[in-house]
């Protein structure tokens, strides 16, 4: 993605390497903000914020620690749950709330493509939608979550559970609405 010179070149405040890691940059950021923030214009200024911590954080950049592509991801999708946690606030079930489900050995998440995710995350409540990309997509643990969303690290968990069951419920009725 970006080479280990230009990154030296932007620990130094070079702006022609500030603009290579954008231009290289832009699709990843753009993609990664887009599964997270709907409204267009929101996400021009998401992006915007990501560069610019990118940019102002770059000498703490450590290679022997990931790839730089890694180091992107985490502060893009830490600076979108940053605009989603100012923008609303998560209503956030109990942790005993009881929910109706269909078999759940019917249904295998393991077995779904990338686009039947992607289908079914436009549906989920926004609340279980946040922890499921953060915690399947991103690779971010627990606690990371549970800081940037403001809650326990149990809920995250009890919210991601939710999620995986409402997957499972949804793609049990797909699968009935598909049968003749």
């Amino acid at each position: 993605m970006i080479s280990a010179s230009t990154i030296e070149k932007c620990k130094k405040a070079d702006r022609l390497a500030y603009k290579e890691v954008y231009e290289k940059c832009i699709g990843y950021v753009y993609s990664v903000v887009s599964r997270y923030i709907k409204v267009e214009e929101d996400r021009k200024d998401t992006i915007q914020e990501i560069f610019a911590k990118v940019f102002s954080k770059i000498a703490q950049f450590d290679k022997s620690k990931g790839a730089f592509k890694f180091w992107l991801r985490k502060i893009s999708v830490n600076e979108c749950l940053m605009h989603i946690r100012k923008q609303t606030k998560l209503k956030v079930h109990s942790i005993n709330e009881d929910f109706d489900l269909e078999d759940a050995e019917s249904t295998n998440i393991e077995n779904l493509t990338r686009d039947d995710i992607i289908n079914l995350l436009k549906d989920m409540p926004q609340r279980y939608k946040l922890v499921f990309m953060a915690y399947v997509i991103d690779g971010f643990n627990h606690k990371e979550i549970g800081i940037q969303l403001g809650i326990t690290k149990d809920t995250s968990r009890s919210q991601l559970t939710r999620s995986k069951k409402w997957i499972r419920k949804h793609i049990s009725k797909e699968t009935q609405n598909r049968t003749y």
